[in-house]
């Protein structure tokens, strides 16, 4: 009912006549009055100054009156923004983004969230990080899944979702080391997915004898694969290369081993129910589960030995 008197008071504000404020309400006259003056009771104060017509509000009911008109748009957004949450209701066009090293994450949210609404238009596209924030910004896409690493810009919010540890992927001579530091992979020939990486990381890797980029996981797998050339990956990616043989994820030692990943939207309040609505599936315990299963298969590559990796001998 509190609404609804909201609703009363703002039309008086309007009209400026009681008859006129309660036919704009298609309530009578003494139903508007009877709201306000509940509306007076509820809040302890005062709001309508009384006489034989309308004069007006009183300081307390100014201030009154601009609390009804937020709680009033609030309270619409709500109701809207409940209405696009049912599942008929959402449906058009989904753009979600990425980079190379979310796309694990991108894999396991797009499928839960394609089956929960499949009224919707789902379409995923990979870029590197000033692209989707670009796009995101310009209205182009909806969701980018992004290292947060580095300040979200203006416009935009940054929503964390977990971190994740950074790994020396390699083979062959590089040795069993369950621990490497960044000297020891920038002495190492590099073939790196394009993103994967993020900047901080590769400024640790400019001494490093040869470096490839690329967009391609198989031209990647490739590479590590001759056990000349390793790669850097986080360690939701490491079973991209399941296939290669003697392969081995040795942890990064610090600084920088770790990543933040998480979503990038436009600043919007409140955000747009699609968007919220992934947001949202993320921390479900369904979710959380299958992202956790994921973020642990690199165990399965990790060395068992205690030694330090030893850089393999440069080809000549």
């Amino acid at each position: 009912m509190i609404i609804r008197n909201f609703e009363y008071l703002l039309a008086l504000n309007k009209e400026r006549h009681f008859a006129r404020a309660a036919a704009a309400c298609r309530v009578s006259q003494p139903t508007l009055s009877a709201g306000i003056k509940q509306l007076e009771e509820d809040m302890d104060a005062l709001i309508v100054k009384r006489g034989q017509r309308f004069e007006g509000f009183t300081r307390e009911g100014e201030r009154v009156l601009a609390w009804a008109q937020q709680m009033l748009e609030d309270c619409m957004r709500l109701k809207q923004e409940l209405h696009e949450l049912r599942d008929d209701a959402m449906r058009g066009p989904f753009r979600l983004g990425m980079l190379a090293a979310t796309s694990a994450l991108a894999s396991v949210l797009s499928v839960a969230f394609a089956e929960k609404f499949p009224a919707l238009q789902i379409s995923m596209e990979t870029g590197d990080p000033e692209r989707l924030l670009r796009m995101v910004r310009q209205g182009e896409m909806d969701v980018a899944l992004m290292y947060l690493d580095e300040p979200v810009s203006e416009g935009l919010d940054g929503y964390a979702l977990y971190r994740e540890r950074l790994f020396l992927v390699t083979t062959g001579d590089a040795g069993d080391g369950r621990r490497v530091s960044w000297e020891e992979v920038s002495t190492l020939p590099l073939c790196l997915l394009r993103s994967a990486v993020p900047r901080t990381a590769e400024t640790q890797l400019k001494k490093a004898p040869k470096v490839i980029h690329t967009d391609s996981a198989a031209v990647m797998a490739a590479y590590v694969g001759t056990g000349r050339w390793s790669t850097v990956l986080p360690q939701s990616l490491v079973t991209m290369l399941a296939k290669t043989p003697a392969l081995r994820a040795i942890a990064i030692a610090k600084p920088g081993e770790q990543v933040n990943v998480g979503f990038v939207t436009v600043k919007s309040d409140p955000s747009p129910a699609a968007a919220h609505a992934l947001m949202e599936m993320a921390h479900t315990p369904e979710l959380v589960d299958a992202i956790r299963a994921m973020l642990e298969t690199y165990k399965d590559y990790q060395p068992k030995g205690s030694r330090r990796v030893r850089a393999p001998k440069q080809q000549s």
